[in-house]
């Protein structure tokens, strides 16, 4: 694999490595973890000091159980924690596993590119674009983000699930790669699992094709069984954990928050960082609807919370309409995710890049010179579908849009390419 790479890319690689390297220690002298993981850092404290998994509630100032983040990073910072080892050594690691999966990535946005019939300079092009595009060397790749592992790892999984509904057997070492990186990114990011679902739902129903070796369909429909049932075993001790908690099988509370800051009177379409602010609209709409609000365990807070988002939805059926076109707007806009940003100014690189994805989509439904949507094509479109899904279901998050990106800069390559080709034929055969 590494021999087909040309000479000339390697020194750009390297180049590209070392400026993402210098803004992660540029930006994060201090090695610290994000908010997020910090607070996952102090619940894996406090249950190492024999609290129990629990955070403090700044509202409340008591300890109260927590499950409202993704569980399996604070069983790793127990681990780390128990190990002895200093959290600036695991903030060190994440950065060098973020930096091959960067140019692991890069590599796997080429070879989709050359599997959809680019030329290899354009296709290491696209890579470079992908590359240098904004989200990834800056506004979430500069960061000490998970999703610099997951994102390079779902371009990888696309391209092996393109590869087997084009005819190629499954090899171990592939079914190895697809189900691992698919059940780390899960276990890093639970809404990754509506991506990944909603990928194989689509790969393994694509798979039920007359034109499919029986041989064929039965290997994809057996690599999907075992990232299913290793994903459920993955998840079983996060499962009986919360059950012990709060009485239910449940992954996350995080679920009703969300689903209420999407769905509510002063909804904006995005996160909304005055969100637990008891002066503001939205938390004076919630106590107000919810009176014994703070007499709740976080489970039932998050389940009552949904319940209030759900009775909003069926009584304002014209407002929830209205939102759904605010938020598919905010999703396409040319924004990048800051972590302490309302908003962020619209960038010119992503500007384009949406505005030749909307292009080649538009020439593509109309069938312009011939073109049409190939069965592969949904594939390589699922993750930006399954994350506008998200978005509507809660709210346009830039972190999760950012699994939409690689599909929004490959999709116009990939239809120019086609565009060309039909352009070149004789009339009679466009």
């Amino acid at each position: 694999m590494l021999r087909s790479i040309p000479r000339f890319i390697w020194p750009v690689a390297v180049l590209l490595l070392v400026i993402r390297l210098a803004l992660n220690l540029g930006l994060n002298p201090g090695l610290e973890w994000n908010y997020d993981e910090r607070r996952n850092g102090r619940i894996a404290d406090n249950y190492l000091a024999g609290r129990g998994y629990v955070s403090l509630d700044p509202e409340r100032q008591q300890l109260r159980p927590d499950a409202f983040h993704a569980s399996f990073p604070v069983f790793v910072y127990m681990g780390w924690s128990k190990a002895g080892l200093p959290r600036h050594y695991l903030t060190l690691l994440v950065y060098a596993a973020a930096a091959g999966c960067y140019l692991l990535g890069g590599l796997y946005v080429q070879r989709t590119l050359r599997y959809f019939g680019l030329a290899p300079g354009v296709a290491w092009a696209g890579a470079g674009l992908w590359a240098i595009s904004p989200g990834v060397v800056y506004y979430v790749g500069a960061f000490w983000w998970f999703e610099n592992i997951t994102l390079p790892l779902l371009i990888v999984v696309v391209y092996k699930l393109l590869r087997l509904h084009g005819g190629r057997p499954l090899r171990w070492p592939d079914a190895a790669w697809v189900t691992a990186a698919a059940v780390l990114s899960c276990l890093l990011r639970g809404y990754l699992l509506a991506v990944y679902g909603s990928l194989f739902a689509v790969f393994l129903l694509l798979m039920l094709r007359r034109s499919v070796p029986a041989a064929t369909r039965r290997a994809a429909w057996g690599l999907g069984a075992v990232v299913l049932v290793l994903l459920v075993l993955s998840h079983m001790p996060i499962l009986l954990k919360n059950y012990r908690q709060f009485g239910a099988y449940t992954l996350s509370n995080q679920a009703g928050f969300e689903l209420l800051q999407g769905h509510n009177p002063v909804a904006q379409g995005r996160f909304m960082f005055d969100w637990d602010e008891r002066t503001g609209p939205f938390d004076q709409y919630v106590r107000a609807a919810i009176p014994h609000l703070d007499s709740l365990n976080q489970y039932q807070e998050s389940q009552a919370r949904a319940q209030l988002a759900r009775q909003w939805v069926a009584a304002h059926p014209l407002k929830e309409a209205r939102l759904w076109i605010k938020k598919t707007a905010l999703f396409f806009s040319p924004e990048n995710f800051v972590a302490d940003a309302p908003r962020t100014p619209w960038n010119p690189f992503t500007a384009l890049v949406h505005l030749a994805f909307f292009a080649a989509l538009t020439l593509t439904v109309l069938h312009y010179r011939g073109l049409r949507f190939e069965s592969r094509d949904w594939l390589l479109l699922l993750p930006l579908l399954a994350t506008w899904a998200i978005s509507l279901v809660f709210f346009v998050g830039f972190r999760w849009r950012f699994f939409a990106e690689p599909a929004l800069l490959l999709f116009p390559l990939i239809v120019g390419h086609r565009l060309r080709q039909r352009l070149t034929l004789p009339p009679e055969n466009r």
